[in-house]
C-alpha cells in the first residue's frame, strides 16, 4: 500500500526530485502547494475509496511518510 500511496504522490508532484521515500518532503522537495494537496487528497480518496482526507489544513503531513500514514490510518 505504501508503494501505491508513494506512486501517486509521485503521479501528482509539480517537480519529481528522484526517488519517492518516507523523508521526502511535499513542499519543499516535491513543491506541492495548498491546492495541489488538496487535488492529491482526491486522488487518494478515489485511488483507495476512502473518506474526504484533510491534508490541506493538517501541519501533521509534511512527508510522504506522513501521507501513507494517514492513508493507512483512515483505512483502519
Amino acid at each position: 500500500m505504501t508503494t501505491e500511496v508513494y506512486a501517486v504522490i509521485g503521479a501528482m508532484a509539480p517537480h519529481r526530485a528522484g526517488e519517492i521515500g518516507a523523508a521526502t518532503r511535499l513542499r519543499d522537495d516535491l513543491r506541492y502547494d495548498s491546492l495541489r494537496l488538496i487535488e492529491l487528497a482526491m486522488a487518494l480518496e478515489k485511488h483507495f475509496g476512502l473518506p474526504p482526507l484533510d491534508m490541506g489544513e493538517s501541519v501533521d503531513v509534511v512527508t510522504a511518510g506522513d501521507v501513507a500514514d494517514l492513508v493507512r490510518q483512515v483505512r483502519a
